[in-house]
């Protein structure tokens, strides 16, 4: 089974956490919000026969509407109709009215009606919640999913490294003895350097804001290393030599250091998709 690009792993993993965060973000705002909403449930209870009274009583207690002159009706702004008129006309008014109403049965639990709590003030902050753990169990099981391929990369990067850095060694060591006769492992020593900025060049394929990457694969291309200017002639003591060696190691402890911070960004590569790290920008 082919592996998703970086560009697709991005986009899902950047989308989970923003649905995550949307999903928790409503979820908490509807569990805690101080007036839950009215739905039809509630409604019907509030305008059925037997809750009628207490309607009217809870209007007029909170100064929303008084009774009107026939049984079961209501006044308000100088008109005057029944409860579904009144709920037509200032349907504010009413959903208040009956939130007081439904809040003050549950408050009265020996009454004859207990109103029915509303499923969407119950249910649906818990399952927003669920639906956002899942989301961001689904991308942490992405994650370890791909951390197999990550750490393989980062490997195969440290091996090349390795590799170029044993045939970088054996040149100098062959330097500092003054060995008469051609370099061994020329041919070696440039397939190595070929090896690992072709490594870097793949890294830099899935990911092309890491600039070390980048920069690190075009120097091992655009020349031959430390086989452009290999001091000839001279004897072993010879300070330029001494020199030369000296330098060729600084240059590769400072190329194995930065290789490896490629390797551990790409075993590692942070918790927000898509950021560049830091090491390797």
């Amino acid at each position: 089974m082919p592996m998703p690009s970086v560009r697709t792993r991005r986009a899902v993993g950047v989308a989970t956490v923003v649905l995550a965060s949307a999903l928790l973000v409503i979820g908490v705002r509807l569990a805690t919000r101080g007036d839950p909403p009215v739905d039809d449930a509630t409604r019907v209870w509030c305008l059925s026969a037997a809750h009628r009274p207490g309607l009217v009583d809870a209007a007029r207690a909170l100064g929303l509407a008084t009774p009107g002159p026939a049984e079961g009706q209501l006044s308000w702004s100088g008109r005057q109709g029944s409860p579904e008129q009144w709920q037509a006309d200032r349907r504010a008014d009413f959903d208040r009215t009956c939130r007081a109403l439904t809040a003050a049965a549950r408050l009265d639990r020996a009454g004859a009606g207990t109103p029915p709590p509303s499923p969407w003030a119950t249910l649906l902050p818990s399952i927003l919640l669920a639906a956002a753990s899942a989301a961001l169990a689904g991308w942490f099981s992405r994650r370890s999913a791909t951390a197999g391929t990550r750490r393989t990369e980062a490997d195969a990067l440290r091996a090349a490294t390795r590799e170029y850095a044993l045939a970088v060694e054996s040149l100098l060591s062959h330097v500092e003895r003054v060995t008469p006769g051609p370099f061994p492992g020329v041919d070696d020593l440039r397939a190595r350097r070929r090896e690992l900025a072709s490594r870097l060049h793949t890294v830099t394929g899935a990911h092309p804001r890491w600039r070390l990457a980048r920069r690190l694969g075009d120097t091992l291309d655009s020349s031959a290393g430390p086989l452009h200017d290999v001091p000839r002639g001279g004897a072993a003591d010879d300070p330029r030599r001494a020199d030369w060696v000296r330098g060729q190691r600084t240059e590769l402890s400072r190329l194995e250091a930065q290789v490896e911070q490629v390797a551990q960004a790409v075993e590692n590569p942070g918790l927000v998709p898509g950021r560049t790290p830091a090491a390797v920008r």
